[in-house]
C-alpha cells in the first residue's frame, strides 16, 4: 500500500501545531525545524512536524516555545508550562 505525504504551507505548519506563523519561519531559519522550499516558498512534511511534536524537548524549550503559541498569552503560556512541569 503506497501512503502519500502531506504537505503544509507554513501558516498551516504554524495552524496544526498551535504555534504563531512566526514561530515556524523562525524554527525553520534556525534549521530546528526542515522544510524545503518549492517555488519561493516554505512547505513543511506533516511527518517531519509530527516527529519534532513528538521528540523530547529540555524545560528551556517548552518555557521557549511556550511563549510563541498562537493561542495563549504569554501569562496563559507560563501557566501551562508550570503545570507541565510539575506533572511526573
Amino acid at each position: 500500500m503506497r501512503s502519500r505525504e502531506i504537505f503544509f504551507v507554513p501558516w498551516q505548519a504554524a495552524d496544526y501545531t498551535g504555534l504563531k506563523v512566526e514561530a515556524i519561519y523562525e524554527l525553520l531559519a534556525s534549521g530546528e525545524l526542515a522544510g524545503e522550499q518549492v517555488n519561493g516558498g516554505w512547505r513543511l512534511r506533516k511527518s517531519t512536524l509530527d516527529t519534532w511534536l513528538d521528540a523530547e524537548a529540555s524545560p528551556e524549550e517548552l518555557e521557549r516555545l511556550a511563549t510563541k503559541m498562537s493561542r495563549l498569552s504569554e501569562e496563559e503560556a507560563r501557566q501551562v508550562l508550570a503545570q507541565a512541569q510539575e506533572q511526573p
